[in-house]
């Protein structure tokens, strides 16, 4: 009689267990659900285009799944090309999404900032991650010399503190991989300004929701395309 009781224990034991585990499983499923809910969410925008994102879509709202597959459409190559002449000329970045900055006042870091390993402006060269159109070109006082690239899917892909452009115009048509300049240290200043900072590429990726802008994380978007590197000939 005391095994047989023992035994019913157990089992509802076993049977409570199993009810509070499949609870916090929905429970943890309602909370990926809610902090997905709308693109404007901080936790979404932050964890762009991860893999653990990616593999929950079902969670994701409509919008958020709509920008996440046009993202996934449209990028083609990793923004700085890899030297055939010197392999020495390597970059680097981290995620710094959402990092405090500070011009003028304190601000938050809307991209990811692709390091020169050698710092010295007009060396690089930057090329379009994706398909689109020219749809800003010129000076921005904190982005310095910037281009940005709207793709056909209606990504903005912003791409600033160049030292140079290429031949490229307002309103013109980019392919995926053409060169758009060269990276540099522009920005912070007056048009012209240089040498407030090391030499780097700021990339930043935005959605536009009923005519506002939206930063997304374009680290683990560059993460993607480690390996879709093109080669240039530059030293």
């Amino acid at each position: 009689m005391r095994i047989l009781r023992n035994y019913l224990i157990i089992v509802l034991l076993l049977v409570l267990f199993s009810v509070m585990y499949q609870h916090r499983i929905y429970e943890a499923a309602l909370e990926r659900r809610i902090s997905s809910e709308g693109i404007e969410n901080e936790g979404f925008r932050a964890d762009f285009y991860s893999d653990a994102m990616r593999k929950d879509r079902e969670f994701l709202s409509e919008a958020c799944l709509s920008f996440l597959s046009a993202v996934e459409k449209d990028v083609r190559y990793f923004p700085i090309p890899l030297s055939e002449a010197d392999a020495s000329l390597g970059t680097s970045y981290v995620d710094s999404w959402m990092g405090e900055r500070e011009y003028k006042g304190k601000g938050v870091h809307e991209g990811t900032d692709i390091m020169a390993d050698r710092n010295e402006r007009g060396i690089y060269p930057v090329v379009s991650i994706s398909d689109g159109i020219v749809t800003n070109l010129g000076w921005l006082e904190k982005g310095g010399y910037r281009i940005g690239i709207t793709s056909p899917s209606g990504v903005y892909f912003y791409y600033a503190h160049l030292d140079s452009y290429g031949d490229i115009q307002e309103g013109d048509t980019v392919m995926a991989g053409q060169f758009l300049g060269f990276m540099g240290d522009s920005g912070y200043g007056e048009e012209g300004t240089v040498g407030q900072f090391p030499v780097h590429l700021h990339l930043g990726i935005y959605s536009f929701e009923e005519g506002k802008e939206i930063s997304v994380n374009p680290y683990y978007v560059l993460l993607e395309l480690e390996d879709k590197k093109l080669k240039y000939y530059y030293i």
